[in-house]
């Protein structure tokens, strides 16, 4: 598919597409709750559902506010709300289950909801903001659940393309977050693009975990599975053990995660190898040598390898992973590929409904983010003499922007072109992120240092959870920029090779240890590059509910 061709779409409506599936697949399970052990909806029921609620915020007049909240864990009646405002004609504003109560007040406010569906614990949070609001509530037992029965027969209110879908908040950093319209064309556009590009069909069964009202996990973990006739399992909790636990009982074929969740993946795989006998251990290092090499050659031999460890480690039904929202280190990537798992990577921004680009099945290269979707444009812009520059992109998926907030808008959007503020270069037709714009950091020399570059280094060593690279202001009014590490160890690696408490650690025998990783990390790097300053911690650093480092905390 073309960008020219995507108009070809017989879809307006994300809501119609639904329903085609669901008459194409009635009896298929759709959606079930508590990884598996809860309740089960039909690809029927879950129809039925849908338009018996689209049919009361018809008949109630509840569509003269079209927008309408959504506040909940990850849940099948998180998905049957979203599809009724839809159906009704409105625009669902998805809310962060982890926000603060005055954040969850902003978002209240600035969208003038009056009617939000949300889960039990958040019923008196909103009754407490002191907006008038109507709350419809998931739980059974509530004076306010959700479900009105015995509803008149609707089709669907008339909705346009153009209409906007979703209301998303982005998470603010340094002041209030923007308000990111998606409409209709955006949402369908964007499917269109990922089923071109990654398997699809009504067998597949999907695990969800990324928290739903996150774009990466309600196009992708959401309307894709939902508009192709496959099951999604919604997991028990974030928890490691849990996750694979879901993965084994449910035989699940796909997923979409965070890099930190394959990251403490590996951690377990890596710790289990640890603990093995040394013959097992020889066997294993034997085995990723020799899938290296057929690696090299266009050859998967490490599905065959490994095929056992993956059966044991109860991921033997998993058929591909789906990393994105952020950068996927470079070692976790290879590592799960060569030991027969298909790890695709994607990336993406709330803005462009989210997908740009993913890696295929048949092109895996480390390091590259892949090709970007049939039905969008990309390029690089004003690259430098590396190819490197900031991505921009156009298509059919990219918003018309923020809400009341022309300014950002027109930064956003230039001539037509999307500009994503983040730093890249294609080779080979691939599109290889290098950082991010705002995080460049800039030596005395004006020559640019890109901090994910530096991270990766630290985090190849096998001793590092995690680190945030940044620059700050020389003293004494120097130009340029120190480059500053803050380091978070990982204990039990340190424990296998220096032996360092886990329970009382030494911190002074961890900072003299991550004082000679950074002298090492700086040997492999040109000078202009090299960390000045660092420091250490045992906490995890501060994230974003998406599980990205907030930067900004540590500048």
């Amino acid at each position: 598919m073309t960008p020219e061709n995507i108009n070809q779409t017989k879809y307006n409506e994300i809501h119609q597409l639904f329903f085609d599936t669901a008459a194409k697949f009635p009896e298929n399970i759709a959606m079930i709750a508590g990884g598996g052990k809860g309740k089960s909806y039909s690809y029927a029921e879950v129809e039925s559902m849908v338009k018996n609620l689209a049919s009361w915020l018809l008949s109630r007049n509840r569509m003269e506010k079209k927008e309408i909240g959504i506040i909940s864990e990850n849940r099948p009646e998180w998905g049957i709300a979203y599809l009724a405002i839809l159906t009704a004609g409105g625009t669902v504003v998805p809310i962060d289950a982890n926000l603060k109560t005055n954040e969850i007040s902003y978002i209240v406010n600035h969208a003038e909801l009056d009617l939000v569906f949300c889960s039990g614990k958040f019923e008196s949070i909103l009754q407490g903001i002191g907006r008038e609001l109507k709350i419809l509530s998931f739980e059974k037992d509530s004076a306010n659940y959700f479900y009105p029965s015995n509803q008149p027969a609707i089709e669907s209110a008339r909705v346009e393309k153009n209409n906007t879908a979703l209301l998303i908040y982005t998470s603010g950093t340094t002041g209030n977050p923007k308000a990111v319209e998606l409409t209709h064309r955006n949402i369908l556009s964007n499917l269109e693009g990922i089923k071109a590009a990654l398997d699809f069909n009504s067998g597949r069964i999907f695990l969800s975990i990324l928290p739903l009202h996150h774009t990466l996990e309600g196009t992708c973990g959401f309307l894709a599975p939902i508009t192709s006739g496959c099951k999604i399992v919604y997991a028990r909790s974030l928890k490691s053990k849990e996750i694979v636990e879901d993965i084994k009982n449910n035989r699940i074929t796909c997923m979409c995660g965070v890099p930190l969740l394959y990251e403490k993946m590996h951690h377990s795989f890596m710790k289990a190898i640890d603990n093995a006998p040394s013959t097992r251990k020889i066997l294993f290092k034997l085995f990723y040598s020799v899938s290296r090499v057929g690696w090299s050659l266009k050859k998967r031999w490490g599905r065959t390898l490994f095929k056992s460890l993956r059966e044991k480690a109860g991921l033997g039904s998993i058929d591909f992973f789906v990393s994105g929202g952020a950068a996927l280190p470079l070692q976790i990537s290879k590592f799960f590929n060569l030991i027969g798992f298909n790890m695709i990577e994607g990336y993406g921004l709330t803005e462009t409904s989210p997908a740009l680009s993913f890696t295929r099945l048949d092109n895996v290269i480390f390091g590259s983010v892949g090709e970007p979707l049939d039905n969008v444009r990309l390029k690089i812009n004003n690259p430098n003499d590396q190819g490197i520059g900031e991505i921009i992109v156009q298509g059919e998926n990219i918003t018309p922007g923020y809400r009341d907030n022309p300014e950002k808008t027109a930064e956003l959007i230039k001539d037509g072109w999307l500009y994503t503020g983040d730093l890249g270069k294609i080779e080979k037709g691939c599109l290889f992120i290098t950082g991010r714009a705002k995080n460049l950091i800039v030596s005395a020399a004006g020559k640019n240092i890109y901090p994910e570059e530096i991270e990766e280094k630290l985090m190849e060593s096998g001793k590092v959870l995690e680190a945030v690279v940044f620059g700050r202001k020389k003293k004494d009014k120097q130009q340029g920029e120190d480059v500053c590490a803050l380091i978070v160890p990982m204990l039990d690696a340190l424990k296998e090779q220096y032996n360092i408490s886990v329970n009382n650690p030494d911190m002074k025998a961890i900072h003299n240890i991550i004082a000679e990783l950074v002298k090492e990390v700086n040997n492999q790097m040109a000078t202009y590059k090299r960390i000045t300053i660092f420091d250490v911690q045992l906490e995890e650093l501060e994230k974003t509910s998406t599980k990205k480092v907030k930067r900004f905390v540590y500048k």
